[in-house]
């Protein structure tokens, strides 16, 4: 069994109509409309074109970085919502998908700022966008990086404000509404602790261990990503206290699973397939459980000469990819991923959720797995 980091959360009839469950994709979260998000990021980009043009270009970036994607974070949230028996209006939980999912845009621009990163979902970053179109007016390289840099910041932190004002705006009851402001906050915060943690992993001579880089992981992403959206989706549909808890569990543990596979897709992946690079990690040493594994072992020392080398090349990226291949360490995360998946489907059998929910929830832990295959 694979434990992941635990901590005590302070958040310790469904829908009869058949409507309230189509609409499925395959992971079998029901599908989440997105106007709710794209009005409210119209809406941003109309405000600030009466500001200035290049304001409203800035909104116009967010919105892109925005589109497309899984938006798992809103279909979680609306899943466990509709498998309760109070659920708050449709218009309301959809607002707090939303919510989530604009947190999710706020810390990946965030995060490409961070590890210099130039793509992401097959298009370029909102600062690799900004630095190129410095270079083109002009700016020396490393001017027009800086440039990039400061645009994903102030890109970021309107993303961020904007989540807290869709739930703000969102017409929940004001009994839940603290709660679900709290759920933010927690997402978020979490989310700063696991990404100063990932950050100073990279420091020369940084040695964490399994269970600093499982810590780190399971703040950085599994709290925002499945934790708190499906708790956040209990609390809107009435849930007990207890059911809010299992989800809070089950989530941190398939959150967990889903970074793993995301750290092996970020070195073995297809980049056809995945929109981002398999070089950026190496090249940044992201000390992620993949590296951690491999470096306790024979092949250590020469991972250590190539990997956090910003000149790194294709060639040096294939002879990581072979020692972490030949070392054990890809096999023994790919198992760390099976072992949170069956440890997540324990869960979901002590627990007495929603026949409905429970289904959903088996198949969205099978598809942590089927990811890497």
């Amino acid at each position: 069994m694979v434990t992941v980091f635990s901590r005590e959360s302070a958040f310790s009839g469904a829908r009869a109509d058949a409507g309230a469950r189509a609409g499925r994709d395959g992971g079998g979260a029901p599908a989440v409309p997105a106007p709710v998000l794209d009005r409210f990021l119209a809406e941003s980009t109309g405000r600030a074109g009466a500001v200035d043009p290049g304001f409203a270009r800035l909104w116009d970036e967010v919105a892109r970085l925005s589109t497309g994607g899984k938006r798992i974070r809103p279909r979680l949230v609306r899943l466990a919502a509709a498998a309760y028996p109070e659920p708050e209006p449709d218009p309301v939980v959809d607002a707090v998908g939303a919510a989530f999912e604009l947190l999710h845009t706020a810390l990946i621009v965030h995060d490409d700022v961070i590890d210099q990163d130039e793509q992401r979902r097959h298009q370029p970053t909102i600062n690799a966008a900004a630095a190129a179109r410095a270079s083109a007016a002009g700016s020396a390289p490393e001017q027009a990086r800086q440039y990039g840099a400061s645009v994903g910041v102030i890109a970021g932190d309107l993303a961020l404000a904007g989540a807290y004002r869709l739930v703000a705006r969102s017409g929940l009851s004001p009994e839940r509404l603290p709660r679900l402001l709290e759920l933010l906050d927690e997402a978020l915060f979490s989310s700063a602790a696991g990404e100063l943690l990932d950050v100073d992993h990279t420091l020369p001579g940084a040695r964490p261990d399994r269970a600093q880089i499982l810590t780190a992981t399971c703040l950085k992403t599994a709290v925002y990503s499945f934790e708190t959206p499906l708790q956040a989706g209990g609390v809107l549909g009435g849930a007990p206290e207890e059911h809010v808890e299992v989800l809070g569990r089950l989530g941190r543990t398939v959150g967990t699973a889903y970074q793993l596979v995301d750290d092996l897709l970020g070195v073995f992946g297809d980049p056809g397939a995945t929109g981002k690079s398999v070089v950026s990690d190496l090249r940044e040493g992201k000390r992620t459980m993949l590296v951690a594994a491999a470096q306790r072992t024979s092949a250590g020392e020469e991972l250590d000469a190539i990997l956090g080398r910003h000149e790194l090349g294709d060639e040096q990226a294939a002879r990581a990819r072979e020692l972490i291949e030949q070392c054990g360490a890809r096999q023994e995360v790919e198992d760390m991923v099976a072992g949170c998946a069956a440890e997540a489907r324990g869960m979901l059998d002590d627990a007495v959720l929603p026949e409905a929910l429970d289904r959903d929830l088996r198949r969205i832990v099978g598809g942590a797995t089927e990811r890497i295959r």
